[in-house]
């Protein structure tokens, strides 16, 4: 997972800009002030996410020692801190968001309507939290300073209208957004065409309750991938764990797993019932690997279908072109993403 993450950020920051399009009318663009982006993060329609934080999690994401607390303690204070963390963005930065967002507008109207009709909203945080890396909480788009500081030195190179790996960036955040907003429409391109099925599973052992990671971009572990034929048949739950729970670093000590679930009368549990149970690497599963065209971020479909749309619809560089992925991922952008 930390190569993904660190990939994602190189491109962001190198890849180069196209030349200048016309833009049609200005998108709809936000900066919540801090007062409603404090909101927005600690007591919005998301803040469950808090009350599914575990211990180390939680040090990992904000470096709190959290030590000598009852768990719900340990929830509320990570949930004050995410509020503390957030900042105002300056004019510069919202200047130069805006015009990257301008500049999309022409090719998302072309491509994918539904992306150009949707407002962005943006909230700025330090990047004490989530690691520093780009996110969401309901309709914003979270950033770091850090990341933001990585902008604004790519637009002191000059003003730019299409600088791709801002781009991407932007849709697959974006994405995650529609995600929220249109469940059911993504949940038909994840099984039809990513071949995932959601399960409801026993309750997660208390061994992988404090390794786990919630993705607040994808916090529904719930989707399975079948690899093999047959007898050899398996199914397959991508996880986020943590390989230290002592003082846990985002995202150095996080990893992708795999761990493997089976059915019985209807009911999905680990078909290892260790403490803790087995599990594999999962980019060590070729079958697995071979199901996807970019290998950045595959472990959960919220995550694959916004990396797959954010290439198409950035003008990104393809990698594997053909592969069945892209061409079913266009036709699902031509016809429900109108």
């Amino acid at each position: 997972m930390r190569k993904a993450l660190v990939l994602c950020l190189l491109n962001f920051f190198l890849l180069p800009a196209l030349h200048s399009q016309e833009a049609p009318a200005a998108p709809s663009v936000r900066f919540l002030p801090r007062a409603e982006a404090r909101t927005a993060l600690t007591t919005g329609a998301e803040r469950g996410y808090y009350a599914r934080l575990q211990p180390a999690e939680m040090r990992a994401k904000t470096g709190l020692p959290l030590q000598n607390v009852t768990l719900e303690t340990a929830r509320e204070q990570v949930r004050e801190a995410y509020g503390a963390e957030v900042e105002d963005f300056t004019a510069d930065e919202q200047a130069a968001l805006r015009e990257a967002a301008a500049g999309l507008q022409s090719v998302l109207r072309a491509k994918a309507p539904l992306y150009a009709r949707t407002p962005w909203s943006f909230i700025k945080v330090s990047a004490k939290i989530e690691g520093g890396l780009p996110h969401t909480r309901g309709d914003h788009i979270v950033l770091s300073d850090t990341v933001l500081t990585g902008i604004m030195r790519l637009h002191a190179r000059g003003p730019f209208t299409a600088p791709i790996g801002l781009w991407n960036l932007l849709v697959h955040e974006q994405t995650h957004v529609l995600q929220r907003r249109h469940g059911d429409l993504f949940a038909g391109f994840y099984t039809e065409s990513l071949g995932f099925r959601h399960v409801v599973w026993a309750p997660a052992p208390q061994w992988l309750l404090e390794r786990g990671v919630v993705n607040p971009d994808a916090p529904d572990a719930d989707w399975i991938l079948p690899i093999g034929d047959g007898a050899a048949r398996r199914w397959i739950l991508p996880y986020v764990l943590l390989t230290s729970l002592d003082h846990p670093r985002m995202p150095d000590d996080f990893d992708i797993v795999a761990l493997d679930l089976e059915e019985h009368a209807g009911s999905w549990t680990l078909a290892d019932r260790s403490m803790p149970a087995a599990f594999h690497e999962l980019e060590s599963l070729p079958e697995y690997v071979r199901a996807f065209p970019d290998q950045d971020e595959v472990f959960h479909p919220n995550e694959i279908s916004a990396g797959l749309l954010a290439a198409i619809l950035s003008g990104s560089k393809i990698t594997h072109p053909e592969h069945a992925l892209w061409s079913k991922t266009r036709a699902f952008a031509d016809r429900a993403l109108k």
